[in-house]
């Protein structure tokens, strides 16, 4: 009971003293911007001039004129001057100028759209709700009621938060701060700032917001960098699982991209589960063969291992994390990522993972799969696509223990779909992730787990390439029909002049069924192909590509030079095929004949194409 008192009279304290601080700083604010503002006035308003200079011929210049020999002078060259104003001492100078007019000196070029470079797609999901601006403004022609009939409104018609206020709470929190030591948690809980400091699910919070914009000269004495708000030194929240965390969620562990901040892949990475220790301290002892160092397990007597070794509370706390992930790993790899002595990795370890708490593992049982029937047909080579891949949408990657069915309701099943390479899983899941292998017998869609390397950990996902498919040299026959897109084995191309506008033409030769390039863009969903589709009307130009039942390619902001590849529905050259590489459709453009170095690249768009009027470069 005591307790509780305790705690509403600190909230009661903190709610008073926010309050103040807020009031205070709103009041200093308020007359700072009158007399800015007034001051700024002033300065804007036109210095007075007397009614003689208002009729005053335009003084000579100071200034000499250049020599003008080298520069045609055209029989009656326009004489003007340019007026230049002070406005801090109210002076006004005039200075003289020829214009001499040049005609047809340069070509006009022909009109162009941007388009952003990329070589991969990018996800974009769907287009603003609210119309960011009018497109073809000065322009009659373009139905701008259809276009407005799209979104939900204007973006400039809703709601924004006031500078102002963002400078007087950021002053206000910075204060608080750092000179009451209050945690910007605490302030918050107040509810006393109309702005939340921390974020909140999708909203940034002003810390955030206080490092991406500029300031006013206020207060006073207060450098720019000391108005960004620093986040609160918390050690747990610096601690290695959380680091850990924060890298796993943004690494995505997709083959085809096995980078942080994937523009393709927005779903964050779950982390590991954690993983059972199977090795005693004995048989983990046995993985050296050879000594890592002189402080090598392998070098220490069984008394200096046994001796109290101590370490800071951070250092273990990171040990532990790489124990939870990686429980079997050998001491000498340990030392090196903890940079430990090796018998020190090696005592700390019995302490945290003792034999006792070793279980063994359970047999596995003999002659079962994984649902896989070994009397499915093979995949022939002309087979481009097997059953189900067409139809298959990759979802948001799961994490739980055991396999995805319905003890679980993950996504995975519900969906009826198949994991991802960034499930987080059992090992014995029946739906592993849908991987384009080459079915080389009773060899194919094997379930095998392997690891990649992490900044700390070894990390278990689910497979997506095996040994049984060793495409660096099956690519070659054309049996693995996704290799050259996953490893970007395009043909050189050119963009230049033709048929059409602009067209793709052939830089070296290609022979049949070669992929020439890979169409990217932007992965986007119906609601906006519908929503895109009057502007693309309007220009005559569609770069639309149906992925799958739920995505759709657009290159029309951000693509390669496939975008340029144009139409021709007698002899086209060449084809689209959907492939699934590592989970994941992507679209490749396939010679139908043998090209030679010059020739342009077409294909049939297709006879759903033109019906809506639409016309390609």
């Amino acid at each position: 009971m005591d307790s509780d008192q305790e705690d509403d009279g600190r909230l009661a304290y903190a709610t008073f003293l926010v309050k103040k601080i807020f009031d205070e700083v709103c009041e200093e604010f308020r007359l700072w911007k009158k007399n800015y503002a007034s001051r700024v006035l002033r300065e804007l308003a036109h210095p007075p001039s007397s009614e003689e200079d208002a009729f005053s011929e335009p003084e000579a210049s100071d200034q000499k004129m250049p020599e003008q020999a080298e520069i045609p002078t055209p029989p009656a060259p326009t004489l003007q001057y340019m007026e230049i104003q002070d406005l801090k001492t109210g002076t006004t100078q005039q200075i003289p100028t020829q214009v001499f007019r040049i005609f047809d000196a340069f070509p006009v070029p022909p009109p162009y759209e941007y388009c952003t470079p990329t070589d991969r797609n990018i996800f974009l999901g769907d287009d603003p709700s609210y119309m960011p601006f009018l497109p073809f403004r000065d322009d009659p022609t373009f139905d701008q009621a259809r276009y407005a009939n799209e979104y939900k409104g204007y973006s400039w018609e809703k709601p924004f938060i006031d500078p102002d206020l963002e400078v007087v709470v950021i002053e206000a929190a910075r204060r608080l701060h750092g000179e009451h030591q209050m945690l910007y948690q605490h302030i918050d809980e107040t509810g006393m700032l109309p702005l939340e400091l921390l974020d909140r699910d999708d909203m940034r919070g002003m810390i955030y917001r206080s490092r991406r914009r500029d300031f006013p000269e206020w207060p006073p004495g207060v450098s720019a960098a000391e108005k960004i708000l620093q986040y609160d030194t918390n050690p747990v929240a610096n601690s290695p699982d959380k680091a850990l965390a924060l890298l796993v969620s943004t690494f995505c562990t997709n083959l085809n991209c096995t980078v942080g901040f994937c523009g393709t892949h927005l779903d964050p990475t779950p982390m590991p589960l954690s993983t059972p220790p199977l090795l005693k301290s004995e048989q983990l002892k046995n993985l050296a063969r050879t000594p890592c160092s002189a402080d090598c397990i392998l070098l220490k007597s069984a008394s200096t291992i046994d001796e109290a070794v101590q370490w800071s509370a951070n250092d273990l706390r990171f040990l532990r994390t790489l124990l939870d992930g990686a429980p079997d790993t050998s001491p000498c790899d340990l030392a090196t990522i903890c940079f430990k002595p090796c018998y020190e990795v090696f005592a700390q370890r019995q302490v945290i993972i003792p034999d006792t708490a070793i279980k063994k593992p359970k047999p596995k049982p003999k002659g079962k799969g994984l649902g896989l029937s070994k009397s499915k047909p093979k995949l022939t080579r002309d087979q481009s696509l097997y059953d189900g891949e067409l139809i298959f949408t990759p979802g948001k990657p799961c994490r739980h223990d055991g396999p995805c069915d319905a003890t679980t309701q993950c996504a995975c099943f519900l969906n009826k779909a198949h994991c991802e390479s960034s499930c987080r899983c059992s090992r014995k899941c029946e739906r592993p992730p849908l991987a384009r292998l080459c079915m080389l017998g009773d060899k194919a869609r094997r379930h095998l787990p392997y690891a990649t390397l992490g900044m700390y950990v070894v990390l278990p996902i689910w497979p997506a390439l095996t040994d049984a498919c060793p495409s660096s040299s099956d690519a070659q026959a054309n049996v693995c029909q996704n290799a050259d897109i996953q490893r970007v084995r395009w043909k050189r191309t050119k963009v230049a002049p033709g048929r059409w506008g602009l067209g793709l033409f052939m830089a070296e030769a290609a022979a049949i069924d070669d992929l020439i390039i890979e169409y990217v863009g932007e992965l986007i969903f119906e609601a906006t192909t519908d929503s895109r589709e009057p502007i693309s009307e309007h220009r005559g130009r569609n770069y639309l590509f149906e992925l799958n039942p739920t995505l759709s390619i657009d290159g029309t902001y951000a693509a390669n030079d496939a975008r340029y590849i144009n139409h021709d529905g007698e002899r086209p050259n060449c084809c689209a095929k959907v492939r699934m590489v590592n989970g994941e459709h992507r679209i490749g453009i396939y010679a139908t004949r043998p090209l030679k170095p010059g020739e342009e690249v077409l294909f049939n768009y297709g006879k759903f194409f033109f019906q809506s009027g639409s016309q390609d470069e």
